[in-house]
């Protein structure tokens, strides 16, 4: 098995075209030389990045807003645990598949297409990716629930409703939290690469300068990401200890 997946490995890069010598030959691109020295004052300028950055977290806020709000009902519709029929399980798991096949950037594209320019466009990009990212992970932590609870609900003649509400939810909302901080940390990155196709933000920072060969804008862009996202991560990694 490792030797046959081996050898298709070699032969698909033969195909893509595929040089080991690309590692090396790429740091003597005379390019690198437009990364440096970073302009500190243009990219700390609250006009030229610390607005579309501020854009970028308010985009990332807003999408995983309505995408985990939307998604609540949605992962309980999706779980045979919890499910009120075959019907509506089969139907909001085709649903669902379909929209995670689409890739956030193609959305980001059709929407921008559709109402134009801007943050508006990128937020309900992201919150279609991010619907589609917070169903599959809370719905398999519903399946994982203990069925118990439900059961004896059920057995006392409780609705369904009512009954996963009590019998379920309480158990696994932990869970939604946490992955609910999850999905706004993919937010953040992924909001940066949407700028890129015009859905506002950051990301369209760094392409205009990139199409104007600013790389050292460009570098200085990336660092400060980096530094917000790092944070951002930090600290909900911690948050996500705690409930979990």
């Amino acid at each position: 098995m490792a030797g046959a997946l081996t050898a298709y490995t070699l032969f698909a890069g033969r195909k893509v075209g595929f040089d080991a010598s690309t590692f090396w030959n790429v740091w003597s691109n005379p390019l690198w030389e437009k990364f440096w020295p970073v302009p500190w004052d243009w990219v700390l300028d609250r006009h030229n990045v610390l607005d579309p950055l501020v854009e970028t977290l308010q985009i990332a806020v807003v999408s995983t807003l309505i995408g985990c709000t939307l998604a609540l009902p949605l992962a309980f519709a999706m779980s045979p645990l919890t499910s009120p029929n075959r019907v509506t399980l089969v139907v909001s798991r085709s649903v669902m598949n379909v929209v995670r096949a689409v890739p956030d950037l193609f959305w980001a594209k059709l929407l921008v297409t559709a109402v134009g320019v801007g943050a508006f466009a990128g937020s309900w990009a992201l919150s279609v990716f991010s619907l589609g990212v917070m169903v599959k992970l809370f719905s398999e932590t519903i399946d994982g629930a203990d069925p118990r609870p439900l059961e004896a609900a059920r057995a006392a003649g409780g609705r369904h409703g009512p009954v996963v509400r009590t019998g379920v939810l309480p158990t696994v909302l932990p869970e939604y939290v946490a992955y609910g901080l999850y999905v706004f940390e993919l937010n953040i990155r992924a909001s940066v690469v949407l700028g890129l196709v015009g859905a506002g933000g950051i990301g369209r920072v760094v392409e205009a300068q990139r199409q104007y060969f600013r790389f050292d804008r460009v570098l200085g862009v990336l660092v400060l990401i980096f530094i917000v996202v790092f944070v951002i991560e930090q600290i909900s990694v911690a948050i996500r200890r705690r409930l979990v």
